[in-house]
């Protein structure tokens, strides 16, 4: 059972489809892919919006939530809320492990040190805490693997480039920024209720970043090169999480990416860019 089928979802469905029946809850079940084998209606906000997703009894639960809203009510009602919410309504019972999509937000790293999966968190920061209390309902109701991603983005439509392909270099650009494609990101997810479904150990926590994490400067250098192109000017921006994930618990699994670095993420939509 996927809670929250959105663009993460659809993009594991199709690895996640050849080892299990998937069932997609979601508000709007009718806009689910067609290759979603059931569909469900579900809203996660209340309890009462689980109930006819509570009546089935998955074997695996995977949460992809996201903010009602990007301030500090909307984290809350986001992740915490809707957290409690999934095991108010008994939907946790049964299952045999549960897959939770947090963020690397929650790390406190601010001056462009490596963090891992044990580094010191931001608790205090009200967005973070509600990340954490999300994540913590789930480890107490069910055996959980959380996993964080960073930036998320998506090759062909990367929000990052549209400045530079507006030819506006950042103002503010000595810290790292940390991304992983979503077809990888979906990928992993999918590989980690395969490899529970095989036996295999899991890890309780689990950061899903690519291999090269950069400084903006490095990033925006390397694509004004792919597109032959120099700065027209510079635009003000705001400073970002200054911090390096790493993936060595990622990479020791054994797992491959498809876009293991930016290049090969934002490679296609630049070429496509330089040519028109």
């Amino acid at each position: 059972m996927i809670i929250g089928f959105g663009d993460l979802a659809t993009r594991a469905l199709p690895h996640l489809s050849q080892v299990a029946e998937v069932m997609g809850v979601s508000r709007h079940p009718e806009r689910l892919s067609d290759a979603t084998p059931k569909r469900i209606y579900g809203d996660y906000s209340s309890v009462e919006g689980l109930a006819e997703a509570a009546k089935t009894q998955p074997d695996y639960l995977i949460f992809t939530p996201v903010p009602s809203s990007r301030d500090v009510t909307g984290y809350s009602q986001g992740y915490a809320k809707a957290a409690q919410n999934i095991a108010d309504a008994g939907l946790l019972k049964g299952v045999r492990r549960a897959i939770f999509v947090s963020s690397t937000r929650v790390y406190a790293e601010k001056s462009g040190g490596w963090v891992e999966e044990d580094s010191p968190l931001a608790a205090g920061d009200p967005f973070v805490d509600a990340l954490l209390t999300a994540e913590a309902c789930f480890r107490r109701s069910v055996t959980t693997t959380v996993v964080r991603p960073s930036g998320l983005y998506d090759g062909a439509n990367p929000i990052m480039l549209g400045p530079i392909l507006e030819g506006h270099s950042s103002r503010i650009n000595d810290g790292f920024t940390n991304r992983i494609h979503r077809d990888d990101a979906a990928a992993v997810i999918a590989e980690l209720v395969k490899r529970d479904i095989r036996g295999e150990r899991l890890p309780a926590t689990l950061n899903l970043n690519d291999d090269a994490p950069v400084t903006t400067r490095e990033l925006e250098k390397w694509c004004f090169s792919m597109l032959g192109r120099e700065p027209l000017g510079e635009r003000d921006n705001q400073p970002r999480a200054n911090r390096r994930v790493s993936n060595a618990k990622l990479r020791a699994m054994g797992i491959a990416l498809r876009y293991p670095s930016f290049r090969e993420g934002y490679e296609g939509a630049l070429s496509l860019a330089a040519s028109s």
